[in-house]
């Protein structure tokens, strides 16, 4: 954990209002650009390692979210959440489910499709509803926020546990 408890309550404090902030982005209450990198995935790997190993390697390269344009803030309150907790395994596990929520649309949305329907229309259908998943990745935010105040909380003693609370009552 990332220095003593205060420490990390702060942090994590902070968390909770770039969340806030980054959901009234979500909104359009807001507007700024947060940071992302435009580079692009490496071609020769197709060449040189084959197709298979080669999308395998480009999808850990755009998955980790650091080697690509990122649009939703969403991204960077899950790297500072990995950066406070400042523990390899949590992070490790944070990044892939984060990974898995981004690739497993892409995988299902195919099988989900109508007869008839043209696969190649996916992210054309995805674009289009824009408006509607900006809206949700907003409330994907207020969670976020929600969640690392009351861990803040938690963390400082404001929160008492589930279990405390009834041993307290217990004893009244």
């Amino acid at each position: 954990m990332l220095g003593s408890q205060a420490t990390g309550g702060i942090a994590f404090y902070f968390i909770g209002f770039l969340s806030l902030v980054l959901a009234a982005r979500e909104w359009g209450w807001i507007n700024f650009r947060i940071p992302q990198s435009n580079r692009q995935t490496e071609k020769f790997w197709a060449h040189e390692f084959g197709f298979v190993a080669a999308s395998a390697m480009w999808g850990f390269h755009i998955g980790l979210g650091l080697a690509t344009s990122v649009t939703y803030g969403g991204f960077w309150v899950l790297v500072a959440v990995i950066l406070v907790l400042a523990e390899p395994v949590y992070g490790s596990m944070l990044m892939l489910a984060y990974w898995l929520g981004r690739a497993l649309p892409v995988w299902v949305a195919p099988k989900l499709l109508l007869p008839g329907w043209d696969p190649m229309q996916l992210p054309e259908a995805i674009s289009a509803s824009r408006f509607t998943y900006r809206r949700l990745a907003g409330v994907a935010l207020v969670w976020w926020a929600v969640a690392v105040t009351l861990f803040a909380l938690r963390m400082q003693g404001i929160l008492l546990s589930n279990v405390m609370i009834w041993q307290r009552l217990w004893n009244l």
